[in-house]
């Protein structure tokens, strides 16, 4: 279901009992701003930055819509649990709440390479006034593999099916993305898929070696426990200081 979160000018896909949304759009007249950490920032303290940063650009801190986490290790079940108990904490915090649901979209990974010490904040997205633009702009959530026989492109190739529900929510498609963000442990067979991706592919794809949040999920599928997220950013990228 897609609801629209007027405080943040973009409207986001419900996603019953998570603690994010499946995707975000920003509102005809508003664009999205990607902004990276030179490197990733402890959770509590990037947060606070990322809401610093908006508001030191003239924007609320409700134009925030889109996070990228990275964490030490795979969680437990209950430890995914635990984890997010403080971070709905600090949406609310922020206002970063429609009712009952949480607007933001999300992606959380545990790198393979050069990895954090605690959970920190990679990367967040959001939007600002201008137009322009052909299409509006985009960001999915992460999402894992629906399929677990077959190949592994047949896996990611499932990943790609999967997100095409919130991109028809959204009103968007493949063909208007800028970027292609791919997460998993080894090189994903992304040679496979990618015509499924269109002119999107002009742009290239990037991937991120790294592991799903929860632990449950490797044990199920160890050998490509991939993840993969689309994401639409603004014209320009800016980095954000902490």
């Amino acid at each position: 279901m897609l609801s629209h979160f007027a405080a943040g000018s973009y409207r986001f896909v419900v996603a019953p009992g998570r603690p994010f949304s499946s995707g975000i759009v920003a509102d005809p007249g508003f664009d999205l701003v990607h902004a990276v950490f030179f490197r990733p920032i402890p959770l509590a303290a990037g947060l606070e930055a990322a809401r610093r940063h908006v508001e030191s650009v003239a924007r609320p801190a409700t134009a925030l819509a889109a996070f990228e986490l990275r964490i030490p290790e795979p969680l437990s079940r209950e430890g995914f649990d635990a984890f997010n108990e403080p971070y709905v904490e600090r949406m609310a915090a922020l206002g970063l709440r429609s009712g009952e649901d949480w607007v933001t979209a999300r992606t959380n990974v545990a790198p393979t390479t050069a990895p954090v010490g605690e959970a920190s904040l990679y990367a967040f997205t959001y939007t600002v006034p201008g137009g322009g633009r052909s299409v509006p702009a985009f960001r999915l959530s992460g999402a894992t593999e629906t399929r677990h026989d077959g190949s592994a492109a047949d896996r990611l190739r499932s990943i790609v099916d999967a997100l095409a529900a919130p991109m028809a929510e959204l009103g968007v498609s493949w063909e208007a993305s800028t970027a292609i963000n791919v997460y998993g442990a080894t090189g994903a067979p992304i040679d496979e898929v990618v015509a499924d991706f269109g002119a999107a592919a002009l742009q290239g794809v990037t991937w991120f070696p790294s592991r799903p949040p929860l632990r449950d999920y490797i044990k199920r599928h160890p050998e490509l426990a991939s993840e993969i997220k689309e994401i639409f950013p603004a014209k320009a990228r800016t980095t954000a200081a902490g």
